[in-house]
């Protein structure tokens, strides 16, 4: 069974962002939404352990690919999802 993410270490917990975030970037490309909403979930949810600024990256990043999901049938990877991206892993440092 998995820990709450309050009884995870925050380097484990950032690990596992960083690999969610890898994996929505995927599933956005491919156009599979109904494997990256639960992701994103949890992102959201890892980060209310983290800090302030690492709670707002995770939002915009997600409020991005959530845009893109709706308005781009192709499924690219815009700049701005990429900048969002780019900035939330900067954030959790790595």
């Amino acid at each position: 069974m998995d820990k709450h993410p309050s009884q995870e270490l925050p380097i484990r917990s950032k690990l596992d962002m960083l690999d969610d975030i890898v994996q929505i970037i995927h599933y956005l490309h491919t156009g599979n939404r109904a494997l990256a909403d639960p992701l994103i979930d949890d992102l959201k949810t890892r980060a209310i352990y983290l800090d302030e600024d690492i709670q707002q990256k995770v939002l915009i990043f997600s409020e991005q690919v959530h845009f893109q999901y709706d308005y781009d049938p192709w499924h690219k990877i815009t700049p701005d999802v990429q900048k969002a991206a780019d900035r939330l892993i900067d954030q959790l440092g790595f």
